[in-house]
C-alpha cells in the first residue's frame, strides 16, 4: 500500500520565469511563468500545438530555452540534456508505452540502468537485486504483479504500471505524466488516477498533462492553460470549471459540447456481420446502414479493435461471414481497400503513419496508383492533392514536405483521415479516433464524421470513451470479453448508465 501522507508545505521544487523557445526565427513558446510545489498535482491543458510539449521538453532537458530562466529549489539551472535533468530528480512517464515486449517486468524497469555485481573482477547483472527493487516499487503502488512476467503478456493498464515503476525506481522528486490514461478503459483509468493521487501524498511534485477535463478537474491542485505558445492563466482547482478552461484553450467566450442532431440512416445495408468469430471474438452479429454512425463500446481489451481488424482482413476469421453491399466478402487488406473500406487505427504512431515520411507521402501512400502513370509518379499532381487536403482538413503544418512525426496528435490524425478521403471510401472504421487529441481537433473530427454520414457513408466508431459515443452515434452496441452483450439508443433514458453497466459485464435486461 501507499506510505502515509507526507505532503510537504515548502518552497517550489521547480520555478520558471519568462521561458521561451524559438526555432528558425519562430517563437513556439513565449514568456512562460510556472511553478511546482512538493506534494502538488499541477495540470497543463491546451490544444495540440499550444506549447505544452515544448515546455515539458525544456524541463526534461530535451531542449534548452531560448529565453528566460529555470530554478530548482530556488537556484538557477540550465539543463544540458535529459540525463542532467534526471540527475535533479525529474522523470517523465510518456504517453506511448515503450516496453521491450519479450523482456520481463523487472528487466523493463531497469533497462538502461541495470544493476550489476562484481564477481572475480567482472561486472555481471544482479537479477536478484533488480527483482527485489522492482517488487518494492510495484508494492508501493498497491499493485500485485509478477516481475518475471514478459511485458507482452500484460494488459494496457499493467504496462502503464511498469512505465511508472521505471520512473519510481529512481526515487524522483518530480514526475511528468503525459496523457497517461489515453490507452485505458474506464476502470483502469480510475485505478491509475488513484495511484497518482497516492504518489502526491509521498511529497512528489506531479505535472499532469491531459485533454480529459474530467480527469483534470478530479486530480489537480492547480491548472495552467496554454494557448498559442503562451500561458493564459493558472488557477486553483476551486476557481476552475470545464467551460472556463475550454474557453481559455480555444479563445472563445463560450463552448458547447458537440452533439449530433440529425440521423442520415438509409434502408440500404452496407455491411452485415454474421456470427463472426476469431481468436478473440465469439459469434458477433451486427449490421450498418448507409449514412449511419454505429458506435461500438467496450473497455480496453473487450474486443472492439479485433472487430475492425477482422473486417479489414488483419485478423483471421475462424467462423461466420461478412457481407458488403449485399454480396459475400472474404476479408483481406487489399480487398478491403478495393471495396471502399477505410481503417483509422487506434495506435496512429505505430500503425497509421510512417513517421519519417512527409505529410504529403502519408496522405497519398494508400492510393499511389492515382498519381502514377507507367510506373512514374506525377509529383505535381501529388503535391496538388496534398495541398488540397492540408487546406480542406485545416492541418497545421509548415508545408506538405514537413515530416509527419513533427505534427501534433490531432494533425497526425487528420493526415490519416486525408489519406482515405482522397480515395473516396464507403465504409469507415474509426478506432479510438480522438485518442490523445485536443478539444478543437475532436470537434473537427466529429464534424467530419457527421459530414461523411450525410454523404451516405457508413461509419463505425470504436471507443472506450462513452461520452464520445453518446454524442456522435445513431446506435451503440456493446462488446464484453469478445461477445456482443447489448444494443442501445444513445437518446434513451439513462443510456449512459445502462451502457456502462453492460461494458463492465452487467446483465442487459
Amino acid at each position: 500500500m501507499m506510505p502515509a501522507d507526507k505532503t510537504v508545505k515548502a518552497a517550489n521544487i521547480i520555478e520558471t520565469e519568462g521561458v521561451g523557445k524559438e526555432f528558425n526565427g519562430v517563437w513556439v513558446l513565449k514568456d512562460i511563468d510556472f511553478s511546482l510545489r512538493p506534494g502538488e498535482i499541477h495540470s497543463l491543458v491546451g490544444e495540440n500545438g499550444a506549447g505544452k510539449s515544448t515546455f515539458i521538453k525544456i524541463l526534461s532537458g530535451v531542449y534548452q530555452p531560448s529565453s528566460g530562466s529555470i530554478k530548482i529549489d530556488g537556484s538557477p539551472i540550465t539543463f544540458h540534456n535529459v540525463r542532467h535533468s534526471e540527475s535533479f530528480g525529474i522523470r517523465t512517464v510518456h504517453q506511448e508505452i515503450n516496453l521491450v515486449p519479450f523482456f520481463n517486468v523487472y528487466e523493463n524497469i531497469f533497462i538502461g540502468t541495470e544493476q550489476k555485481k562484481n564477481i572475480l573482477g567482472i561486472g555481471v547483472l544482479d537479477d536478484r537485486q533488480m527483482k527485489r527493487k522492482a517488487k518494492e516499487v510495484i508494492e508501493r503502488l498497491g499493485v500485485r504483479l509478477d516481475v518475471n512476467k514478459p511485458a507482452h503478456l500484460l494488459n494496457a493498464s499493467m504496462q502503464r504500471i511498469v512505465e511508472i515503476s521505471k520512473v519510481l525506481v529512481h526515487s524522483p522528486r518530480v514526475i511528468i505524466f503525459d496523457e497517461p490514461t489515453t490507452s485505458l478503459g474506464e476502470e483502469e483509468r480510475k485505478r491509475l488516477l488513484e495511484i497518482i493521487k497516492g504518489l502526491k501524498k509521498t511529497g512528489i511534485g506531479i505535472i499532469y498533462i491531459s485533454h480529459n477535463l474530467e480527469e483534470v478537474m478530479e486530480i489537480s491542485d492547480r491548472i495552467t492553460v496554454f494557448r498559442d505558445g503562451c500561458r493564459i492563466d493558472t488557477m486553483d482547482r476551486s476557481e476552475a470549471a470545464p467551460e472556463k478552461i475550454v474557453s481559455m484553450m480555444i479563445g472563445h467566450k463560450s463552448y458547447n459540447e458537440y452533439k449530433r442532431e440529425e440521423c442520415y440512416k438509409c434502408s440500404e445495408v452496407f455491411i452485415d456481420v454474421k456470427n463472426l468469430s476469431t481468436d478473440k471474438l465469439k459469434g458477433i452479429n451486427f449490421s450498418v446502414h448507409k449514412g449511419e454512425i454505429l458506435g461500438i463500446a467496450g473497455v480496453v481489451g473487450a474486443g472492439k479493435t479485433e472487430i475492425a481488424k477482422a473486417i479489414f482482413g488483419l485478423d483471421k476469421i475462424q467462423k461466420g461471414e461478412i457481407q458488403l453491399y449485399g454480396g459475400r466478402y472474404q476479408p483481406s487488406c487489399q480487398r478491403a481497400i478495393e471495396n471502399g473500406i477505410a481503417l483509422v487505427p487506434e495506435e496512429r504512431q505505430a500503425q497509421g503513419l510512417i513517421p519519417n515520411y512527409s505529410v504529403m507521402k502519408n496522405i497519398t501512400l494508400t492510393y499511389l496508383n492515382k498519381w502514377c502513370s507507367r510506373g512514374v509518379m506525377d509529383s505535381d499532381r501529388e503535391i496538388e492533392t496534398a495541398r488540397e487536403y492540408i487546406d480542406l482538413m485545416s492541418i497545421k503544418t509548415t508545408g506538405y514536405a514537413q515530416l509527419v512525426k513533427f505534427l501534433s496528435g490531432g494533425n497526425q490524425q487528420k493526415v490519416i483521415l486525408s489519406r482515405w478521403l482522397n480515395g473516396d471510401f464507403k465504409i469507415g472504421l474509426f478506432d479510438e479516433p480522438t485518442k490523445g487529441i485536443d478539444v478543437k481537433a475532436k470537434e473537427d473530427i466529429y464534424g467530419l464524421m457527421d459530414q461523411l454520414a450525410r454523404e451516405g457513408k457508413a461509419i463505425i466508431v470504436l471507443s472506450s470513451y462513452l461520452p464520445e459515443l453518446l454524442s456522435i452515434s445513431d446506435r451503440i452496441i456493446v462488446v464484453h470479453e469478445g461477445e456482443l452483450v447489448g444494443e442501445f439508443d444513445p437518446k434513451e433514458d439513462n443510456a449512459k448508465e445502462k451502457i456502462m453497466h453492460a461494458m463492465l459485464g452487467g446483465r442487459v435486461a
